[in-house]
């Protein structure tokens, strides 16, 4: 009832709160708070009652930038002011992911090594 009125106009949102909708239920059944099938699983359940996603919004991937822009897009990127900009130039440089980059603390980067060390559990 939840997902419903949202599933066809902010796909990507109700996909991602089924997700997690489905986490906390898995949890609550684990730590037995509560009993029986979750009612969020999306195989053999949802899937017969809302409509697939990818068919109602198709995952549409942005282009990559031509390897032979790059430094182009780097001198404009480094005249921009902002933590956006440095963590977009950080991110390649690094080739990593987003949330990576987001979740970087400076206890995790030795700058005289030049080394950043990503914790396991991130």
């Amino acid at each position: 009832k939840v997902l419903s009125p949202i599933w066809r106009e902010k796909t990507e949102t109700a996909v991602r709160l089924r997700g997690r909708i489905e986490s906390i239920i898995d949890w609550a059944t684990v730590s037995k708070f509560r009993l029986g099938d979750n009612p969020a699983r999306w195989r053999g359940h949802l899937e017969n009652l809302l409509a697939n996603p990818n068919k109602i919004a198709p995952v549409k991937n942005h282009p990559a930038l031509p390897w032979r822009e790059i430094g182009g897009f780097m001198k404009l990127l480094r005249e921009r002011e902002g933590v956006a900009a440095r963590a977009i130039e950080f991110a390649i440089l690094t080739a990593c992911r987003s949330g990576e980059v987001r979740g970087a603390t400076w206890a995790e980067i030795d700058l005289g090594a030049k080394l950043w060390t990503i914790p396991a559990e991130r």
